[in-house]
């Protein structure tokens, strides 16, 4: 025998008390207020067109709002 936890040792809240509490019918930011503060990430890679000079970069950062490459970053 293991000493490994099973997923439902780690649960909280009942999942017939999360259902009924929850309004089905309301949109996920009017039940749950953290989908409005949703956290962006500051680095990026894959394929990219830098958003200042148009170029296509594999690595970007954010720079007031926009994804830019390594050349236009505001460093």
């Amino acid at each position: 025998m293991t000493d490994d936890a099973t997923l439902s040792e780690f649960t909280s809240i009942d999942d017939a008390a999360a259902d009924s509490s929850t309004d089905a019918g309301a949109p996920a930011s009017e039940t749950d207020p953290a989908t409005e503060t949703a956290t962006q990430s500051t680095y990026a890679w894959g394929e990219y067109t830098c958003a200042q000079c148009e170029q296509a970069t594999d690595r970007v950062w954010r720079d007031d709002g926009n994804l830019v490459c390594p050349n236009c970053k505001a460093w």
